[in-house]
This record gives C-alpha cells, structure tokens and sequence, in this order.
C-alpha cells in the first residue's frame, strides 16, 4: 500500500496545481454518449498491440480523497469542472476535471488527463483526445483535433532532426505519429536513410541509438533510445558537363547541370569555384578553348567537388599546290597549320588521306597528337603530291579525327599539265 499511497499523493498535488490554473470554456458532453463507441473521427496510433491482457490496476486510495470521485470498471461518469475522477476501468466523458486513469476509457473535452496506466500497455491508458491536453506517459492516443503533449505510442521513440532534410534524404522503417505529426522509430526495429538522387551524406551523428555505415554511402539507424536526435550533413554531386569535356571543330555550348533545388557557380580562367564566382544561368558560350570548373550547393548542403571541362576548338588551315606541267619534278611537303587559341589542350586521335585520288598524294603520319593551349602546330603533319603523274586533276581529303569524334576534313588538289 506505501506505493499505492506515493501515487495518489502525486495525484492529489497535480490535482492542486490544476486549480490554480485560469479555467477555460468547455465542451458540452455528447447528448446520450455510448460508451462502447470511440469517436468516429478517431484513428488508430501506429504500432499498437492487441489487446490482449491489461495491467493490474491502482487500487483508489484509502481514504478517499474528498470530493473525488471513483469510476469502477463497468460505471459511467460525467466529470465537471474542478472535479477529480480516480477512474479504475469505467468510462468517463471528461468536461473540466482532472483524471487519473487507470485502465479506463476517457473521452476528453477540455479536460487535463495524466494518463499512467491503460488497458492495452503495462504503462500507458487509451485516450480519445477530442479537444483536451494530454500528457502521455507511453501511451496510445486517438486524437481530434486536440493538443497533444509528448504523444508517442507504445514501443516507440520520436527521432528528432537537427535540420530539414527531407530534400536531401529518404528514411525507410519510419512510423508517422497521427497525433503529433512527429516521425517514430521502433525501439526493437531500424530505419534505412538513403540519399536522394544527387546528394552525398558526408557525416552521420545520432545523439542515442547506433548508426552504421553501407557501402552505398547509406546509413542504418538501430537500437532507438529516447532524446534520439540524428544529424546529418550532405553535399551534391559534382555538377555533370555536356557536351563531354574534349577537342570539338566549332565552339560548343557548355552546359552545366546538378541535382534539382542545387545553384551552380563556374570559373572559365581556371580557379577554383566557389559562392562568390559566376553564378550559372544557362549554357556558356565560348570565344576560345577553356577550362570550366563548377561546383554546386543546395540549401542545408555543403559546396559540392569541383567538376572541371576543358574545351579546345582549334583553327585549321589547308594547303595548295601550284600547277605543274608533265615530266615535272616532285613539289615539297607542305605542313597542314593547326592554331590552338585559349586555355585548353587541343587532341587530336588520328589523321587520314580519304577520297578518289588519296593514293596519289603522300601524307607524313597519320598518328595524331595534342597541341597546347594557345599553342600553333605546322610541322607535325604534311602532305605533298606523289613523284611521276601523269597528265590530269588530282583532289584528296585530309581528315583530322578530334577526341570528341568531330572530323575536321581539308580538300587537297594538285595539276599536272
């Protein structure tokens, strides 16, 4: 009995402090209340077990507090302002009173229920909350419409976020608390957080519980506790270029993309990028080769890696041949010029003699090579015509094969008369 009188001294206290609080309006209790019935508003919280075996219950106290009165199971009360009401498996409709419910059925309307023993759970009462302020210690709660304080359901602990991530992550294993709108986790179960399409996690903290790294760069968040708190921290993936970084026969446009919601900042003069460089507003157009380097931030996320392009499109000049006349003496090589301007390397996989009279003209190599940046090239290819033609026109291409798989082609002619 020394722990049945500890509680209801609790009880009787909390009754005090309640008096003296400013009353407020309240509900009319339901015209003619079943009982039996829940409110048809109400919905079940997540994770609740079958009700199955309840509690033991509180035993009233002895003696009675005066003016309090005491639902035993089967009996119906209508508690009015100021009341107090020790409900021991009755029913109550509560309009203004302070209950202490003990395996009982509540139906609240504008009243204060500390709810410390239930029906369904070894600590936790069944309350349909249809206006009034429940302060729950682990149990289930139906709500309508009232204000819920600290409602978690049984087997279960809120996680709190140290930011929004929403955007940035997705967190599989999750139970929504109807009541609060708050996000739970099962204290036997896991949650599986994974970044979202173009997002890292780059740092991973929980504040109770364990988190454990995979491989794919996702966490699993495991034996919940309570004042669990997770802090993450992400940054975007390396913003993506197209056209594909390389050698091109006219200037492209550069395009830069990165994970929706993301803002993108570029440097063409090779810095690196950050907050304060050119802010990205559609494709760059180009004068000369350069090299691009972006980087991308998104809100509540850290600047991502530095991405970088370079782009050449180099300037070629072809050659011509002076007529000659038959018996002629065989013209020297003449070297194709290839002028790189800006700030990229220019590369160049291979070169080629195509066309009808390609075998009647002698080309120096057909390897490719790079030419630097700002770099102008006329002696690492060169073609002439062959010795000993006969009368007649004679017209070749010389085809350079760039590393984007652009094709630069010179038309080559040569007479003999």
């Amino acid at each position: 009995m020394k722990k049945i009188n500890t509680l209801y001294a609790f009880a009787l206290a909390a009754a005090l402090v309640l008096c003296l609080l400013p009353a407020t309006a309240l509900a009319e209790p339901a015209v003619s209340p079943d009982p039996t019935e829940s409110p048809s508003a109400a919905v079940a919280a997540p994770g609740a077990p079958e009700n199955t075996e309840g509690p033991e219950l509180a035993e009233p106290a002895e003696p009675r507090a005066e003016g309090a009165l005491y639902s035993e199971a089967g009996e119906t009360l209508y508690a009015e302002e100021g009341g107090v009401i020790y409900n021991n498996g009755g029913t109550v409709y509560n309009n203004g009173a302070l209950v202490y419910n003990n395996a009982g059925l509540v139906y609240n309307n504008g009243g204060t229920v500390y709810n410390n023993a239930g029906i369904v759970y070894a600590n936790g009462g069944t309350v349909y909350n249809n206006a009034g302020q429940v302060y729950n210690n682990g149990a289930a709660v139906y709500t309508n419409g009232g204000e819920v304080e600290d409602s978690i359901a049984y087997g279960y602990y809120k996680l709190h976020f140290a930011g929004d991530y929403s955007a940035m992550a997705e967190f599989d294993g999750l139970t929504e608390d109807t009541a609060s709108g708050s996000l739970l986790i099962s204290r036997e179960g896991s949650c599986l957080i994974k970044p979202r399409e173009g997002y890292i996690i780059t740092a991973a903290e929980t504040s109770a519980g364990k988190l454990t790294a995979g491989g794919d760069g996702s966490y699993t968040l495991s034996e919940a506790d309570e004042n669990l708190t997770l802090t993450l921290r992400f940054k975007t993936e390396a913003p993506v270029f197209s056209p594909a970084p390389g050698t091109y026969k006219t200037a492209p446009k550069a395009e830069i993309s990165a994970p929706e919601g993301a803002e993108i900042y570029y440097t063409t003069d090779g810095t690196e990028p950050d907050g304060e460089s050119l802010k990205y507003a559609g494709p760059i157009r180009l004068e000369e080769g350069a090299v691009i380097k972006a980087a991308a931030i998104a809100p509540g996320a850290e600047l991502s890696d530095v991405s970088q392009a370079a782009y050449a499109f180099p300037a070629f000049e072809g050659v011509a041949f002076a007529p000659v006349s038959e018996g002629y003496a065989q013209p020297g090589a003449q070297g194709i010029r290839v002028d790189n301007p800006g700030l990229a390397d220019a590369v160049i996989e291979r070169v080629s003699l195509s066309g009808k009279d390609a075998e009647h003209f002698i080309l120096s190599r057909e390897e490719g090579g790079r030419i630097s940046a700002g770099a102008r090239d006329a002696r690492s290819w060169t073609v002439r015509p062959a010795a000993g033609l006969e009368k007649g026109s004679y017209t070749a291409t010389v085809v350079f094969t760039l590393d984007s798989g652009d094709m630069v082609e010179l038309k080559i002619s040569f007479r003999v008369k």
